[in-house]
């Protein structure tokens, strides 16, 4: 039996985190090695006396982190984990970059994808590709059982009571976004939009590639959105905003931010065009109302699976009512839907069995066991701030006093060690004086757990360094 150490059924922290926990400490000690075939279930739960579900939820734990591989037919073994160097990365001299690692692509919006294609995705997609062709797509709002099923999912994650009738199925935000944006009336000359400064950068690219105007509004570091240059203008069409996590900086609206916002649009005449980014990991917090809960008519909500799937996926849902949805629909019928029917089949399923809930809730476990592991690692460091953790996928890194050279320096220092990060003044708008200190943002969801802390170490590292020492010599 493989030695998990003491598990206390009296200490706070559940029996199977503490399972796996032990496990993992094995493996980085090399009590368990790379292809060694670990116990099944049911007989480590015999053995410990637990229950076989404890087990299970431990496993599923590795399994994300990428300490144990499934294969099918095969059983599950301890995964091959390279050795960290035994010296972690000193901050006090600059990183000699000829020592060059794999490349870790920490860029933000990758999710990690073990464990997508189990038995239940496997099932969905085989019954789904074994229907007939429809001759015709016959309704370009989407599939009525996968309608019915986000709808249904709505209800039970984010308390919205949707009708199926409501929800529009997209190929993910951006075809969501151009969907909504063409759907949109100016009252101008052209369209003009309030976009988040800094924000995502694909949506300045889709107004600029609809010929619209975007309007930046300040995002503030420590304070979130600046609702007071918000309600400053009376001329938006619309206004694009992500309140439940602010892409990058993390900030949420409370609900008296909420409240105003939505105060101004209806006094304004402006479409409220919500991101619901991040949603599906609060890490801890509870989760505030869609914003379209709060305004059906007056806001038109975004939703997507590419964080709890896969980007790759390319599937999402609008959801609208009224006038403006059917103006959407108008949109979607001049454009063809975007979504094959056979994806759609087996989505539809997949939500409706639980499978999607069940994946959802293994990822949400990795992903905050990995925020604990990113708050430890940064704890106490001189020189660096870690932010925007409080939910989502991705972290952010201020470098605290250092001058803006500093923030491409860090960049590059990383890259030359194969990890890849994205610059924090990526994020704002070209040309707009924006007060964001260097930083960098770094997405912590996709690579396995090992890759990723020995990737933080070089980060703290760098970061560090950047702070002390004339950025050109980074």
């Amino acid at each position: 039996m493989i030695d998990v150490g003491i598990l206390d059924r009296g200490a706070a922290a559940p029996l199977h985190e503490q399972l796996a926990h032990g496990i993992r400490a094995a493996v980085l000690a090399g009590r368990a090695r790379g292809g060694d075939v670990v116990p099944s279930t049911r007989a480590l739960a015999a053995d410990l006396g637990l229950a076989r579900g404890t087990v299970v939820a431990a496993y599923e734990i590795l399994l994300g982190e990428g300490y144990l591989v499934s294969r099918p037919g095969g059983g599950t073994t301890v995964a091959d984990i390279p050795r960290a160097p035994s010296v972690a990365p000193t901050a006090s001299a600059p990183v000699d970059v000829a020592e060059a690692a794999p490349v870790v692509d920490l860029r933000p919006g990758r999710p990690g994808t073990a464990g997508v294609v189990d038995a239940a995705w496997r099932s969905a997609w085989r019954r789904a590709s074994a229907l007939e062709a429809a001759p015709d797509v016959t309704d370009v709002t989407g599939d009525p059982a996968l309608r019915a099923a986000i709808a249904a999912h709505l209800a039970r994650t984010r308390g919205l009571a949707v009708a199926p009738d409501e929800v529009i199925v997209t190929a993910g935000t951006s075809d969501a976004m151009l969907l909504t944006l063409l759907a949109l009336a100016p009252r101008g000359p052209r369209l003009r939009v309030g976009i988040e400064n800094p924000g995502y950068p694909r949506v300045r690219s889709l107004l600029d590639r609809l010929g619209a105007q975007a309007v930046p509004i300040p995002v503030r570091l420590a304070t979130g959105l600046d609702l007071d240059a918000l309600e400053a203008h009376r001329d938006l069409d619309a206004v694009i905003v992500t309140p439940h996590h602010h892409y990058p900086l993390g900030s949420r609206w409370d609900a008296a931010a909420r409240s105003r916002v939505l105060g101004w649009a209806a006094r304004s005449g402006t479409v409220v065009v919500e991101d619901d980014y991040d949603s599906e990991f609060p890490h801890g917090r509870v989760p505030l109302p869609p914003l379209h809960l709060l305004d059906p008519a007056g806001v038109v909500s975004i939703g997507t699976l590419s964080k709890v799937l896969s980007p790759a996926l390319r599937c999402g849902w609008i959801v609208a009512t009224g006038v403006l949805r059917d103006r959407l629909v108008a949109a979607r019928e001049d454009l063809d839907p975007t979504v094959s029917q056979v994806q759609q089949h087996a989505l539809a399923l997949y939500l409706a069995e639980g499978a999607l809930a069940r994946h959802t809730a293994r990822r949400r476990r990795d992903y905050r066991h990995r925020r604990r592991l990113l708050l430890d690692a940064f704890a106490g460091v001189d020189g660096v701030t870690l932010t925007a953790t409080d939910g989502g996928l991705h972290a952010v890194v201020l470098l605290d006093d250092a001058p803006p050279a500093s923030e491409r320096a860090v960049v590059d220092a990383l890259a030359a060690r194969g990890i890849l990060v994205s610059p924090l003044s990526g994020y704002a708008v070209p040309g707009t004086a924006v007060d964001l200190p260097a930083g960098i943002v770094f997405g912590y969801a996709e690579p396995s757990t090992p890759a990723l802390m020995e990737a933080v170490g070089w980060i703290i590292a760098v970061a560090r360094n950047a702070a002390r020492v004339d950025p050109d010599t980074v």
